[in-house]
């Protein structure tokens, strides 16, 4: 059957025919994902929020100006 046409039948389908549809086809893409694609032994890199107080910094700086900003102060308060 071609896509265009089950894409047509998708659209007819209700609602919950739909979110089943996306639980099969979510199941399916799972299935075929290759089962070794973390290697043991290695390391995979991962972003945290820890130890980012530079970024901290910055945004409660731009929090305080806006504050200011809302309360009609214009001096910039350092934190």
């Amino acid at each position: 059957m071609p896509l265009a046409n089950l894409m047509s039948q998708i659209q007819e389908l209700p609602k919950i025919d739909k979110l089943r549809l996306m639980q099969f086809l979510a199941t399916e893409l799972v299935k075929e994902e290759d089962a070794n694609f973390f290697i043991a032994d290695r390391e995979y890199p991962v972003w945290s929020p820890y130890n980012c107080s530079e970024a901290a910094n910055v945004l409660m700086n731009l929090l305080a100006t806006k504050q200011e900003e809302k309360n009609g102060l214009t001096s910039k308060i350092s934190l």
